[in-house]
């Protein structure tokens, strides 16, 4: 049997019960306890998050509360309270944890993180809201909710107070929507439902692309990064690696997995409801939990278990994160500032809140001096650097080819030309 060899990543869980602790961190090589986040009641499925590389932040389950804890301290940060207008169903925040969207009932709350200003309210769904999921650069969130339905947002025009329509609204799920996902690479959009389908779509231009039709309800969806191979777990524990790489010619497909099929695989050794998948980064890696508590490890190649990490309930969250820096140190380093939320929006009079810069290790002043970035010295400043020393090398030769392209045209031009008085 293989062993894990990552040791970028970690997992990171929940369950229903909340005995011991809210939420734990593990060791994905020896499935030993990392560190326990205590001190609060059980948080809600589907709402544990990190908040970059910071805080973690997770829902409670009765209460209309998000608690947050320091990733290297099992307290609750002091003196804070992140009270929401209703029990949270679903949460999720952008990569770099700027601002988090909490669906409450069939509603869905906007907050930057900052100075916790209430950003949005946004009203679609009929039904309760089950997921959401931001894309890789945060610049739109998706929802699924027990509608059926399936919506995209911009952020951009929450933040603006444009129009706070979607972008895209998707019917074709007859049953509740149980779990979605954006895409590393492409960015499209993976739902699932209770209704045994797997809708792929295009977001930017709200177009269904595929429609995977299994044999039995589904209940969560997970892409790899490379976006090869796409997971779903189904009711009765099964979870189906279907292969991307070789798509369907139609856009709706009925899913034949069997052990000598080469468009997918199954992973039997869940006996209930798959809530929770996830993949490492280097996509070797499945992680997986049911609502008997079980949080299994599997080799995806071998389709084997490495590793079982047993809960005292049904879990609620199970993925893999990177193994930041925080989660060991004795001083917390946030890159971020949290604030209180608030309940009711303030931006009756256009006016805006400050914002906090933080910067480690930086001057704030040198963070907001512009010359420091693009200033006449900016290339000697700068010159150490990989990155912008090929900046300015793509700058030299595209003025070179703009030399080529003027002279091509000056002969193309005296050539024609030349041609067409001799023709006379």
């Amino acid at each position: 049997m293989s062993q894990i060899s990552n040791t970028e990543e970690v997992i990171v869980t929940s369950d229903s019960t909340g005995e011991h602790w809210s939420a734990a961190v593990w060791d994905p090589r020896t499935g030993s306890s990392l560190s326990t986040y205590k001190n609060a009641s059980a948080l809600t499925s589907r709402t544990l998050q990190l908040l970059s590389d910071s805080y973690i932040i997770g829902a409670d389950i009765t209460k209309p509360r998000i608690h947050i804890w320091p990733l290297n301290n099992p307290t609750p940060v002091p003196n804070l309270r992140l009270t929401t207008p209703g029990k949270v169903t679903a949460l999720a925040s952008t990569p770099n944890g700027a601002y988090i969207v909490a669906a409450i009932s069939d509603k869905l709350f906007v907050w930057q993180v900052c100075n916790g200003r209430l950003l949005g309210n946004l009203s679609q769904h009929y039904q309760t809201v089950n997921c959401l999921s931001f894309s890789a650069d945060g610049s739109i969130f998706a929802s699924g909710a027990e509608d059926g339905l399936v919506f995209v947002w911009s952020l951009y025009r929450v933040l603006n107070n444009e129009r706070t329509t979607p972008l895209h609204g998707f019917s074709h799920h007859s049953l509740p929507v149980k779990d979605l996902q954006f895409g590393h690479v492409r960015g499209r959009l993976c739902s699932v439902s209770l209704d045994r389908t797997c809708n792929i779509y295009e977001p930017s231009s709200g177009i269904l692309l595929l429609t995977l039709v299994f044999d039995v309800p589904l209940t969560a969806v997970r892409l790899n990064a490379r976006e090869s191979d796409l997971f779903v777990g189904c009711t009765d524990g099964s979870i189906y690696r279907f292969n991307l790489y070789e798509p369907p010619r139609g856009i709706e497909h009925h899913v034949q997995v069997r052990k000598d099929s080469s468009e997918g695989t199954v992973f039997q050794g869940h006996k209930s409801t798959i809530v929770s998948l996830s993949i490492s980064i280097d996509c070797r890696y499945l992680l997986s939990g049911s609502i008997s508590g079980e949080v299994h490890v599997w080799d995806v190649a071998s389709q084997q278990i490495l590793r079982t990490i047993d809960h005292k309930g049904p879990i609620t969250a199970a993925f893999f994160a990177k193994h930041y820096e925080n989660f060991r140190v004795t001083e917390l380093k946030p890159r971020l500032q949290v604030s209180n939320l608030q309940r009711i929006s303030d931006d009756t009079d256009g006016k805006q809140s400050s914002i906090e810069v933080i910067s480690r290790d930086r001057n704030p002043v040198d963070v907001l001096n512009f010359d420091d970035y693009v200033g006449s010295n900016a290339e000697s400043e700068v010159s150490n650097d990989p990155s912008s020393c090929k900046l300015f090398e793509m700058k030299e030769k595209i003025e070179e080819l703009k030399k080529i392209n003027a002279a091509i045209y000056e002969y193309s031009v005296k050539h024609i030309l030349d041609g067409a008085n001799n023709d006379r």
